[in-house]
């Protein structure tokens, strides 16, 4: 008996560590020409690689349209990351700090650029938009009061041909706010490139962003329905707040 009750532990490298927890983590639709999900981007992937291991979780993803990833999310069965904030939203979701951060440009052909400076210049323009996908109040507000707005699938390929087609007159894309306009319009021409085949576009006309974003510094957040928060926004922003102090260094 003495000897059973003063029988060693177990060595640590003997202890079987905690598996990762599972956690449904719900994204937009990112569709190619043929429909077909792509992956998270390498930026984003790297987001979530760090927080899983950070949070000793195992990301299980799953991508919908936005309308769709956007009920479950408050119906508490996932994590949605990248849903923009908007009061409605906030009454049913808890946001975190923002993980990233994107830049929401105006896309057009070059030889259709116009002035841009405020949402009134806009008007009576049809803007190509996501569908499902919430651009911030001020856009809202003038969606389909002010300019028309054409919804389309989340296929980024389809719909810079529509633009580059002229069924829209601009298209709104985020980017990555490390991205000055020159570096998206590159990026823009290398992607669309390959899927110039098929269109007859007139001598030198190709992508161009307008100068003056629509939105700046567009936070982009992880939230989870304020019913089924366990803790794991908490956990969320701690694990950004250490990243952060990491980059300063």
């Amino acid at each position: 008996m003495a000897q059973t009750a003063t029988r060693p532990a177990a060595p640590p490298q003997m202890q079987s560590p905690s598996q990762p927890q599972t956690v449904t983590l719900l994204l937009g639709d990112t569709l190619d020409l043929t429909g077909k999900q792509q992956p998270p981007k390498a930026a984003r992937r790297k987001l979530f690689d760090y927080l899983e291991q950070e949070l000793n979780v195992s990301f299980d993803i799953k991508a919908y349209p936005w309308p769709r990833a956007e009920r479950h999310a408050r119906d508490g069965a996932g994590l949605i990351f990248g849903l923009p904030k908007n009061a409605d939203r906030l009454r049913d979701l808890r946001f975190s700090d923002p993980a990233s951060s994107n830049t929401l440009w105006l896309v057009t052909r070059s030889d259709a650029t116009f002035p841009f400076r405020t949402i009134d210049d806009l008007r009576g323009k049809t803007i190509g938009a996501v569908r499902g996908y919430s651009y911030g109040d001020e856009f809202e507000r003038g969606r389909n009061k002010l300019f028309r707005v054409d919804d389309d699938i989340a296929s980024r390929a389809t719909r810079l041909q529509r633009l580059l087609l002229k069924r829209v007159d601009a298209l709104l894309l985020y980017q990555p706010s490390s991205e000055s306009q020159a570096d998206v319009e590159t990026s823009l021409d290398q992607f669309i490139r390959p899927h110039l085949k098929d269109l007859t576009l007139p001598p030198g006309v190709h992508l161009a962003v307008l100068p003056k974003p629509l939105q700046v510094e567009n936070g982009m957040h992880f939230a989870v329905s304020r019913n089924h928060d366990d803790g794991l926004i908490d956990r969320i922003n701690a694990a950004l707040a250490r990243q952060r102090k990491l980059a300063q260094r």
